[in-house]
């Protein structure tokens, strides 16, 4: 930030600028410099300088129309409309924005000086702006409206031309026309979402024309700061694609005509390319003067009608346009005496005068383009982003000079011999098409992709009879010099080609696979087919031929055809093996089920059908894909496909007869396999929304099965109910056991079907609603475990047969199968956790919802990932988290909590005042910088915390390099703030040092201790490097134990002035007293824990390193690794960090071994650092849930720190045992030593079999010898 407001400087200076010295004219203007181009946090930049009065300075972004529309300036979050007028004018500054088919521009012209004010300001639009619905509805609809209404035939019809040479992306057009349907796709959230995408750093450049490089360099990294580095949105950025055709709009009102090329690219820019639009040119350049071009004499002869020669330049692809706007018979004169223009060209029909003018005209229009309006500008920032350089102004005015009559019958040649893009609009009656001009269309690729698609959109069986017998109705004619020739059936010309094929060149042949075993090998011309009759196909028996020309090659020579890739190759081995090959048959197996759905059923076999399902639903849940769990049931698979329409559809039996009533134990098994499938669909669907890990959490794979995605979710559940119903009536023909293990299975699936509703409907935030269908499933749980006698398993239900029908590259895989036991433990589990997440929505503060989220996840087993993902939506859904605390609110209560409650700094009334110079606006402009920049990172950790412990610990590892960046902010603008806030009065000491920096240095240590001792859950250190690693806990623990401390310190310094000074018995006071209470209370819980964790590491420490002593941890032997490199492995996570700086391998190692100390020595401080840790438990474990801030999650809070407790009392007891055995040794030497290892054992524990995953306490195993 600027110390002084820009605007007051601005004005200031412009009182004195009458009287500046005025610049003399020059004799000969050369070229202005080129741009030069740099990189800046990120950020490309690129200037020059020609030491003029005003600047012109543009935010080029790739947010084009090649992308999606995007409307320009708006409110933003520190600035309104009107400010942002208001300012600007009196600086005497024109704002402007317009976007081409690459970029979106926001441009302002300046007066040099002002420099700082317009780039902070374009910094804000870029990163802060406000997508209002007010705005939108009443100001950019109504502009996007006007913009159609004032569409002319000739911007139709250069759009159109755009369509057919790209068609999507640089085919889209500038504006929708008033036929496109805006209001269905296009709305402020939509706006809002593409801008996220697309202002990115990568995708924006910063262009200065009139500013010197150093000058505007040092306001980029300020104030683009909080311009994210990447998004969650995906920009399209296929790279285009020329392909060509025509297309004729009917229009009234005016006629255009385009006719287009291939042309000249910003990474390609072709100097003949240029030099041909300035020879074929168009409109005269002076007044009443017909011109020398070539388009101005084709006009000449065509009264009324305009032509003009563009080149459309884009980073990958450009665009050679003629266009011809005028009269529709004007139009269609002057397009035919352009194309023959054209061809002149081609046959060099170019004066050496023309080339001349040609040349300068070319030269003009680079150097005018480039100084006086904003192409310039554009065409260097979408260089940037593309990778590229600025453009190089006098390397490409000598390249124009170069240009030759032979370059320009080259250019023009490879023009008409290419694919031509054509465009007519207004009347068609006369306007021409292509093929009446001579122009190439090439229809014969456009048959062709016709027909592919045609045969694709057919059904499966037809389309495989289409694609493997060529019985096809697809009809085509070869068209030769714009004249369609006969039209013939492409299956007769196929088969008449393959035969003349065969009689021409019999060894024109593709080999596709071969078994050399048992089985023949067989070869087929030009397309593969499996029906080895059908009319068409010849066979031959190769068999013999190939093992004789195999035989004759070299060992190691290889004969391969170019296209037989490693796919094809591995797919020849695959064939015919039964581990490998989905399609392998044994000898008298089918490849259709036997099992026959229509089968009655008993209800003990029913009840074993749905207990297996249940068996393999939680597989499901655990990771494994449906291929191997639920879609291996045959019943499931007769209801998926075909693809039901409808409820009535969606049935094992399909077309049953009108009136004829469904067998009741049909009816109950289908209605549960509806409640599973759209149960299972809404899961996948909650899975995917979140973030999750494929191949470590979760399949979401259906192959392409719908799980009845098209059914209503209220019309299963009322089936259900009927089903029930149904069942309860059956009072007389079911025992009561048999009717309720029924009953209860489908009311499992009303239960989870009804969890799943409250998750997405307005019961969220209610955790007794959301709550109780789970606690529901609990008590159903139970009685569905009694009720398993009564089920009959029926295995024949279940058949791997279906796997080959669900993805054909798949090998077959058996059915996963979980006892009942292990499933039924799962599913309490899961119900469990279920009542438990709905405690989230009892938010306090964020301390407490930080110790909900970890607590929660860290339980062993840990929770599903449905589970997971239903907590991250809960949290992250909307913009607010919870749907109640918006994401400023839940950082500046945790930064109240941690180092400044009641902060004046942060108070929401700052917001409000709009003068730049009030210390006020001021601090809210800062605290919005941090808020901004720290936001996304905060949420991280709420974020990792939901994923599997793996996958916790390596993003926390990819966080804490952003945390280390937002320490050095903190320090910053710390310091920027307390030069404010000495400005204001005082009632009350308002600073705390360095506040900002101290919390973003307590996530910063938070984070790293974090990392390590998921080290030690995740066994991810050996025995040998348990007391190096825990010396490091230990030392971070003290570093935070320090930082707590010194918050602790200033607020209960200023609470104690405030009790001195009365300010709490202000009326209105109250509340910040509670805050005070609230984080004087945390910060002595910290500090209790931060000291315990210390104690706990060092005991562990000095306990681990006596053990190397004695030998009893002995390291494996390591030839091609040393401890140096280990712990270069260990630490690469802090490697980046500069505090705290991590310490070289020579003082880490001298650290953890304490070579100054005794075996005694270190017993007796392990002892001692055991001690305090376990009387720091103690105290901890007596919390309640204010004091613990684990409101809603107090019980798993305290069984961890029990855990730790118990950890502490087990080093006790391991100390002990080695003091015993170092007693009786009587020293320390090498005969102490094999004395202690002969009576001693050392077992290291797995972290589950200890009392707290974070705490290996060794166990020390006492042998008695013999004297």
């Amino acid at each position: 930030m600027i110390s002084r407001s820009a605007l007051t400087r601005g004005s200031q200076l412009a009182l004195r600028r009458p009287n500046a010295a005025q610049r003399g004219f020059a004799a000969v203007a050369s070229p202005k410099a080129s741009y030069e181009p740099t990189d800046i946090a990120g950020v490309k930049v690129a200037a020059r300088d020609d030491h003029g009065p005003v600047t012109r300075l543009a935010v080029i972004a790739k947010a084009g129309t090649r992308y999606e529309p995007l409307p320009g300036l708006t409110n933003t979050r520190k600035r309104s409309a009107l400010r942002i007028t208001r300012e600007s004018e009196l600086l005497g500054g024109q704002l402007s924005s317009y976007h081409t088919r690459e970029a979106l521009v926001l441009q302002a012209n300046f007066l040099r000086e002002d420099l700082p004010y317009f780039t902070e300001l374009l910094a804000e639009v870029v990163s802060q702006t406000r997508y209002t619905t007010f705005e939108f509805n009443e100001e950019v609809e109504q502009l996007i409206h006007l913009k159609q209404k004032k569409l002319s035939a000739a911007s139709i019809a250069l759009d159109a031309a755009h369509s057919v040479a790209f068609h999507t992306g640089l085919g889209a057009p500038l504006y929708p026309t008033a036929d496109t349907p805006v209001s269905s796709y296009l709305n402020e959230h939509s706006v809002a979402a593409f801008a996220e995408a697309a202002y990115t750093k990568p995708n924006i450049a910063v262009v200065a024309d009139g500013a010197s490089h150093a000058g505007l360099a040092k306001w980029i990294e300020p104030f683009f700061k909080d311009v994210p580095v990447s998004s969650q949105g995906q920009l399209n950025t296929a790279p285009a694609k020329y392909f060509g055709g025509e297309q004729r709009i009917a229009k009234t009102g005016g006629n255009s005509y385009v006719v287009a090329f291939p042309g000249a690219s910003l990474k390609d820019p072709k100097p003949e390319t240029a030099v041909l639009v300035g020879l074929l040119g168009g409109a005269s350049s002076i007044k009443w003067a017909p011109g020398f071009t070539l388009l101005s004499k084709a006009t000449a002869a065509a009264p009324g009608a305009v032509a003009q020669a563009t080149n459309f330049a884009y980073s990958d692809a450009g665009l050679f346009t003629i266009q011809v706007n005028g009269s529709a018979g004007a139009v269609r004169k002057a397009t035919e005496e352009a194309v023959k223009s054209l061809k002149a060209v081609v046959e060099g029909n170019v004066a050496k005068e023309d080339l001349v003018k040609a040349i300068a005209k070319a030269k003009f229009d680079l150097l005018s383009a480039s100084e006086t309006s904003g192409t310039g500008l554009v065409h260097a920032g979408a260089n940037l982003i593309a990778g590229g350089s600025p453009l190089k102004v006098a390397e490409t005015v000598k390249a124009l000079e170069s240009v030759t009559v032979d370059n320009l019958k080259a250019a023009a040649k490879a023009l008409l011999e290419g694919k031509a893009s054509v465009a007519a609009v207004g009347d068609l009656h006369v306007l021409p098409f292509a093929e009446e001009l001579g122009l190439k269309l090439n229809y014969n690729r456009y048959l062709a992709v016709s027909a592919r698609v045609v045969r694709r959109s057919l059904k499966d069986d037809l389309r495989l009879a289409a694609e493997r017998r060529g019985q096809a109705e697809l009809k085509f004619a070869k068209w030769t010099n714009g004249k369609q020739g006969e039209t013939q059936n492409l299956a007769e010309a196929n088969a008449a080609a393959r035969v003349s094929s065969r009689s021409r060149c019999r060894s024109e042949v593709q080999l596709l696979g071969t078994t050399l075993n048992s089985h023949k090998a067989f070869f087929y011309t030009n397309i593969l087919l499996y029906d080895q009759s059908t009319e068409g196909v010849v066979a031959r028996d190769i068999t013999s031929e190939f093992a004789s020309a195999a035989a004759a090659l070299k060992p190691g020579e290889l004969v391969k055809d170019g296209f037989f890739t490693l796919f094809e190759s591995v797919g020849g081995l695959e064939i015919m093996d039964s581990k490998m090959d989905s399609g392998f048959l044994a000898p008298g197996e089918s490849l259709d089920e036997e099992y026959d759905v229509t089968r009655p059923l008993l209800p003990s076999e029913v009840v074993g059908i749905i207990d297996q399902l249940l068996c393999l639903e939680m597989a499901w849940h655990l990771g494994y894909p449906l291929s191997q769990t639920l879609l291996t049931n045959v019943y499931i698979e007769a209801m998926l496909m075909p693809d039901p329409a409808d409820i009535h559809q969606a049935d094992f039996i399909r077309n049953r007869p009108e009136g004829v009533p469904r067998d009741p134990m049909f009816a109950i098994l289908r209605a549960y396999c509806l409640g599973l499938l759209k149960a299972c669909y809404y899961v996948n669907e909650k899975i995917k929304s979140q973030h999750y890990y494929e191949e470590e959490d979760f399949v979401t794979n259906t192959y392409n099965r719908s799980l009845l995605e098209n059914i209503d979710f209220y019309e299963i559940r009322d089936e259900i109910m009927e089903v029930r119903k149904m069942v309860n009536s059956m009072r007389n023909t079911l025992s009561r056991e048999m009717l309720f293990a029924l009953s209860f299975r489908l009311e499992l699936r009303t239960y989870f079907l009804r969890a799943i509703e409250l998750a997405e409907g307005p019961a969220r935030g209610r955790p007794g609603s959301l709550s109780a269908p789970w606690s529901q499933m609990q008590h159903l749980w139970d009685q569905i475990t009694k009720s398993r006698r009564l089920g009959t398993p029926v295995p024949e239900a279940f058949s791997t047969k279906i796997q080959r029908k669900l993805a054909s590259t798949m090998p077959p895989r058996p059915i996963v199968q979980l006892s009942f036991e292990e499933t039924s433990a799962h599913f309490k589990k899961l119900f469990a956790d279920g009542v438990a997440v709905a405690d989230v929505f009892n938010y306090t503060d964020p301390e407490n919802l930080l110790n909900f989220v970890m607590t929660l996840q860290a339980e062993k087993p840990q929770p599903l990932v449905y589970i997971r993902s239903l907590l991250q939506d809960f949290l992250f859904k909307d913009v607010n988290i919870l749907d109640q605390v918006s994401i400023r609110d839940i950082i500046d209560d945790d930064m109240d909590i941690i180092t400044k409650p009641c902060w004046r700094i942060q108070h929401r009334a700052n917001d409000l005042v709009e003068a730049p110079h009030d210390p006020r606006f001021q601090m809210a402009r800062l605290m919005e910088r941090f808020r901004h920049r720290t936001g996304p990172c905060y949420l991280d950790i709420f974020r990792a915390f939901c994923q599997n412990r793996c996958r916790v610990r390596r993003m926390l590892c990819h966080t804490i390099k952003e945390w280390e960046e937002i320490h050095k902010d903190a320090e910053e603008i710390d310091k920027l703030l307390e030069v404010q806030l000495r400005k204001l009065p005082v009632s009350l000491p308002d600073w705390i040092n360095q506040p900002l920096s101290i919390w973003a240095c307590f996530y910063k240590i938070r984070l790293m201790e974090w990392i390590v001792q998921l080290g030690f859950e995740l066994e991810i250190y050996q025995p040998i490097e348990m007391a190096g690693m825990y010396w490091y806990l230990g030392h971070l623990a003290a570093l935070r134990t320090g930082h707590v401390e010194r918050s602790k310190f200033n607020i209960v310094s200023r609470v104690g002035h405030a009790n001195q000074t009365g300010f709490f018995n202000v009326p209105g006071q109250e509340d910040k007293q509670v805050k005070f209470d609230r984080s004087v209370r945390w910060n002595t819980g910290a500090c209790v824990d931060a000291a315990a964790t210390r104690d706990l590491a060092e005991a562990l420490s000095c306990l681990y390193t006596a053990l190397c002593r004695l030998k009893l941890l002995v390291p494996p032997p390591r030839p091609y690794s040393s401890d140096a490199l280990r712990y270069d492995i260990r630490m690469k996570p802090f490697a980046t960090i500069f505090f705290p700086e991590l310490p070289e391998y020579d003082e880490f190692k001298e650290k953890s071994t304490r070579p100054g100390m005794s075996l005694d020595d270190l017993l007796e401080a392990a002892g001692t650092y055991m001690a305090k840790a376990k009387t720091g438990y103690e105290e901890m474990s007596k919390y309640n849930g204010e004091q613990a801030f684990a409101m809603g999650c107090l019980k798993r809070w305290t069984a961890g720190v029990k855990g730790a407790l118990k950890s502490a009392i087990a080093v006790g007891v391991a100390i002990a045992a080695v003091k015993r055995a170092v007693e009786a040794a009587d020293g320390e030497g090498t005969e102490a030593a094999t004395y202690v290892k002969g009576r001693l054992e050392v077992e290291v524990p797995k972290p589950d079999k200890g009392y707290h995953e974070w705490w290996i306490v060794p166990k020390i195993i006492e042998h008695e010898i013999n004297p």
